[in-house]
């Protein structure tokens, strides 16, 4: 159960997170079995509690995951990096998962010059330990986005890297530097020689969910009252009083208006797929997601649609 009233509160976990969990523990004890340390009965009888079910238990409902208006997206496109920025769009334009994109690399990439079409055959993805293949289609605005993260790059280096990200952004700092070099810090001799954390080869689930967070914060401002404020000098207001001035009504207030204005990379695949239904049919769509269902699984269908895919994504893509 969840408790408001701790700092910070906790929401009581929803009824697919409660049997996401059962199955976890399910799966640790399915392990303990299979190497003899614990009878089979007790993984057997774990399996036999029952799922909760809708309407059936007390436990909340998530929230469906619902399409990002595109205008919200541009509007952080001046606070993420170039290479948060590509992998945004490159899901509006494919339809593709974030985790299908951050181990990209220049070798992933096949060149059709029959359809204008490009393709990424995904050795790894979420359904390919039930035997599916995965395939990401990119048309012409996804192969220009893509175009300047391959120019120079090795066939095996992952084409957005958060060092790189580091870097220019580092290197941006030093364009708009004001203090002369021989007054200061040179660029360089304020790190440290071990850092705690070094920028990663390739992007994750959450180092990419949290660019995209902070820049929501930056890109919708909250209203005057819930801001901190600014003196005749510049100086913003310390955070401590911030947070004193705006007491627990006002931080509650300040939260539920972030969240409201914020949104997570994996509604780009909604906002894609939707669109994608909407102009060109549901056939189209659930292969350009890389959905498995009746209507493409049967070989003829799939020949049919994979044409269809190929006149969309030189359309949209």
């Amino acid at each position: 159960s969840g408790d408001p009233h701790a700092t910070p509160p906790r929401m009581a976990w929803s009824r697919k997170h409660v049997n996401g969990q059962v199955h976890r523990l399910c799966s640790f004890f399915k392990w303990a079995a299979s190497h003899e340390m614990l009878p089979i009965t007790v993984y057997q009888q774990l399996k036999s509690v029952p799922s909760l079910k809708r309407g059936r238990c007390d436990a909340r409902e998530s929230e469906p995951v619902r399409p990002v208006d595109e205008a919200w997206v541009h509007a952080v496109r001046p606070f993420v990096s170039r290479q948060v920025e590509a992998l945004m769009l490159l899901q509006l334009f494919t339809g593709a998962r974030g985790g299908e994109l951050f181990r990209l690399r220049p070798r992933d990439i096949r060149i059709d010059e029959n359809t204008k079409v490009w393709t990424v055959v995904l050795e790894e993805h979420k359904t390919a330990h039930h035997g599916k293949r995965r395939t990401i289609y990119l048309g012409p605005n996804a192969q220009a986005l893509l175009k300047p993260f391959l120019t120079g790059r090795a066939a095996d280096a992952y084409l957005f890297s958060p060092r790189d990200a580091e870097e220019e952004r580092r290197m941006q700092l030093h364009a708009r530097r004001k203090t002369p070099l021989s007054c200061g810090n040179r660029p360089g001799s304020n790190r440290r020689e071990e850092r705690m954390r070094e920028p990663g080869e390739h992007f994750i689930a959450a180092s990419y969910r949290k660019a995209i967070e902070r820049a929501c914060e930056k890109a919708f401002v909250p209203p005057e009252h819930l801001r901190r404020r600014v003196n005749e000098k510049g100086r913003r207001e310390p955070a401590a009083d911030w947070r004193r001035r705006l007491g627990k009504k006002g931080l509650a207030e300040l939260k539920a208006w972030r969240e409201a204005h914020r949104w997570h990379p994996h509604q780009l695949r909604h906002t894609a797929g939707t669109r994608i239904r909407r102009e060109f049919g549901l056939e189209a769509a659930a292969v350009v997601l890389g959905h498995s269902s009746a209507l493409v699984t049967d070989a003829v269908y799939a020949e049919r649609d994979l044409t269809k895919v190929a006149e969309v994504m030189r359309r949209i893509g």
